[in-house]
Parts: structure tokens; sequence; C-alpha cells
């Protein structure tokens, strides 16, 4: 009995320093995302957390406010939409060459018009940096764009 509960405070111990060893490391790329999740999602979900499966394979959830853990599949298409978009943006920020435009078509198609507005100023935000080009048929999206107060967006209506 001794053995195992050594044993196992060890397995413990080593568990927790893996856990802080890959917070202390946690990738910019990652860490960027998480804040722009948070920022489009309006609070829905707090940011974004690596864990690991039953398979021990490394997979990305979403976190909640109040800790719980959301898998990409248990979240609703808008949200998925959402933080795909958010890791393509902050893979493009976190670049350290030439920055390289950004086009997307009808990307915030599934969002309402709170979430579609958060992401519209996250795009516009990118504006100094970046060039980004927005495509999209729905009216709706473009009143949502010329509406954000102080952004430098350019619509042309076809």
């Amino acid at each position: 009995a001794r053995r195992y509960l050594l044993r196992a405070a060890a397995a413990r111990l080593a568990a927790r320093a893996v856990a802080r060893h890959r917070a202390a490391v946690e990738s910019p790329l990652l860490a960027r995302a998480s804040q722009m999740f948070a920022t489009m999602t309006g609070g829905s979900f707090a940011g974004l957390k690596p864990d690991y499966d039953d398979e021990d394979r490394a997979v990305l959830m979403g976190l909640r406010a109040d800790g719980m853990k959301v898998p990409v599949e248990g979240m609703s298409e808008g949200a998925r939409d959402q933080l795909f978009l958010v890791l393509r943006l902050a893979l493009l920020e976190t670049r350290s060459a030439e920055p390289l435009p950004f086009i997307g078509d009808d990307l915030l198609a599934s969002c309402d018009d709170a979430r579609a507005a958060q992401a519209l100023d996250l795009l516009a935000a990118t504006g100094p940096a970046q060039q980004t080009i927005l495509f999209t048929h729905h009216a709706h999206l473009a009143a949502l764009a010329r509406a954000r107060p102080g952004a430098a967006i350019d619509i042309i209506e076809l």
C-alpha cells in the first residue's frame, strides 16, 4: 500500500508539473486566438485551451467562463466558424514575414448580428497591418460594417 501511495503521489506531481510547463510555454498563436475568440463570442467563451483526448492526442477546447471545456464538435456551427476565423487571423497576426492579405467569402453567414459586429471589429483592426477583403451578399452585414464606430471600412456594392 505504501509503494502504491508513493507512486500515485509521484504521478500526480508529475502531471501537475507537465500542466504548469504547458501553460508556461503556450503558443503565442493560441494565446492570441484565445483572446480573439473570447471577444468574438461576446464572452460566451472565455478562451481556448489545449487538452488531450482519451487516446492522448492533442485537441483544442473552448473554455467557458465557469471553467467548463467544450470540444470543437460540441460547439454550435457559428462558434466553430468563429473559432476557425480567429485561428486564421491569429496566424496572420503572429507571422513575422511580410503581411499577407486576408480574403474571406461569407465568413459571417452563421453569426448573429452581435457576433458579426465583433468579427467586423476584429477584421477592421487588422487594417493597418494587412489588407482585409470580405465578400458577402448579405446586405445586413454591409449595414453592420457601416455602423462600426471609428472603423476604417470601405464598402463596395456591386
